[in-house]
């Protein structure tokens, strides 16, 4: 049956736990996750500027099992960007996960998130692989065949007593309902959706406190040609709403519409992409998608129309050694206008061999 369906690009290269396996009881385990990254996005149209990253992560972590279902992992994230003289980021990475739990998986700590979410670009922006790459809270995952779904919460920003911001969390969930799932066919019913509130009552920030929500439905359907080449369409109907007492962005609500073919063959995956929207944004979505960003501040565009089109290429050169390379075009209609994106991924993972321990 099929394992990993994504919306836009196939991304399980990005996976947190790609290289995690249960290991027996008692016993521990070295990691060394390395993901570099020289992404480019060249925008002309009037929403978004664009950015540039250049630069690693690196995460060593222990790896420690309890049981069968229970394993616990404990490390530190280091991000640096290439020509900046500081380190950007250094935080600690913890995650205990929990399996068969009345058939649920239970994780406390740092998510398996982001793109592993598995959630539409318009609604997740793909560059938080990057910029925002662990989200930390509690998940819950249920696995299966017929029914699957992820339901988080992302603590994103912690306040003590007079601090000047709000705190802030992310909630979301991603729901599939396959009614056909066998080895060369998948239907899938989605629903999907995210809120992003921001809000504080012992700080003392002079921000209102914001709530806005996205939700998407919508129908995917994959085939299995043969081991080597696979194709997946989907399509997705996509709300905004903004529940606030002072609008963020001066929008009530807003729409759009999402759809996507992707053709897998060996390494290579052809994407073409189509989205339009009235009014639409999403504060943890792909800004390229919004009618209001950080280019056309504070003047909205109310409707959107894009057409994309990309390439991506995944090689393995080494054991856990892999390449991944893409190029992406994005038109927009109205105005005439064209965006770039350039990606290039270098991720390496290292693992010792399982080691007995005893504790007294």
């Amino acid at each position: 049956m099929f394992i990993n369906v994504y919306s836009q690009y196939e991304n399980s290269f990005f996976d947190n736990n790609k290289y995690e396996k249960v290991i027996d009881s008692s016993h521990v385990q070295f990691h060394f996750d390395n993901l570099s990254y020289f992404r480019n996005a060249e925008y002309l149209s009037r929403i978004d500027k664009g950015s540039s990253y250049v630069g690693f992560n690196l995460l060593p972590y222990m790896q420690y099992s309890f049981n069968e279902k229970a394993q616990i992992y404990g490390g530190l994230l280091v991000r640096y960007d290439f020509g900046n003289p500081e380190i950007k980021t250094i935080e600690p990475y913890f995650k205990f996960t929990y399996s068969d739990v009345l058939k649920h998986n239970v994780t406390f700590g740092n998510l398996d998130g982001t793109l592993q979410h598995k959630m539409i670009e318009p609604m997740y922006d793909y560059e938080k692989v990057i910029t925002d790459r662990f989200e930390q809270g509690v998940q819950i995952i249920k696995p299966g065949n017929r029914l699957t779904y992820d339901i988080w919460i992302d603590w994103h920003d912690m306040i003590y007593y007079d601090d000047p911001k709000n705190e802030m969390f992310v909630a979301g969930y991603n729901v599939f309902l396959n009614p056909i799932n066998n080895d060369k066919h998948k239907l899938s019913f989605n629903a999907q959706g995210m809120t992003v509130h921001s809000a504080g009552e012992i700080d003392k920030n002079s921000s209102p406190n914001s709530v806005e929500y996205n939700f998407a439905n919508g129908l995917e359907y994959s085939v299995n040609f043969n081991k080597n080449t696979s194709l997946f369409m989907s399509g997705h109907v996509i709300y905004y709403e903004d529940r606030s007492d002072v609008k963020v962005n001066g929008f009530f609500d807003g729409v759009g519409h999402f759809g996507v073919l992707r053709l897998n063959h060996k390494g290579y995956q052809f994407v073409a992409n189509y989205f339009d929207g009235y009014q639409f944004q999403a504060p943890w979505g792909e800004q390229l998608y919004h009618s209001l960003g950080n280019k056309n501040w504070p003047i909205a565009h109310d409707y959107r129309k894009m057409i994309g089109l990309r390439v991506g290429y995944e090689v393995e050169i080494g054991k856990h050694l892999v390449f991944l390379n893409r190029l992406g075009f994005n038109y927009n209609v109205n105005p005439n206008k064209l965006d770039v994106t350039m990606e290039n991924y270098l991720r390496w993972h290292f693992v010792t061999p399982k080691k007995k321990v005893k504790i007294l």
